[in-house]
């Protein structure tokens, strides 16, 4: 009984934050014969480059998202890695896999968002 009942607080408590930003979003651009897509991290958030971040696309494709900037470490991206979707002018949709990290902390949490 206490586990249904710890299990129904946890799940109250992220209700609760559900106001709160989320911690990845996806900047979309229509581009020359595609889309660009940028990755952009909350605030105190950084996008952990090791396991770099890539959506699965509906029909098989992957992309993947890179910047040439990194932190000294190559650990983390310092400006946000982008993708481009050739012959798309519309958002793609998918499953972005990614992987954050709060700003002191050197634990990353995976993410896995349906865009």
């Amino acid at each position: 009984m206490t586990r249904v009942l710890l299990g129904v607080a946890l799940v109250a408590a992220g209700c609760a934050r559900s106001s709160a930003p989320e911690p990845l979003r996806v900047a979309v651009a229509t581009a020359d014969g595609g889309t660009r897509l940028t990755l952009v991290a909350a605030p105190g958030l950084k996008i952990n480059a090791r396991l770099a971040p890539a959506l699965e696309l509906r029909d098989g494709g992957i992309v993947r998202f890179r910047s040439p900037q990194l932190t000294p470490d190559s650990a983390y991206f310092s400006a946000p890695p982008s993708a481009f979707v050739p012959g798309s002018d519309r958002r793609p949709h998918g499953r972005l896999r990614a992987s954050v990290c709060d700003a002191g902390a050197t634990v990353c949490h995976a993410l896995v968002v349906e865009i």
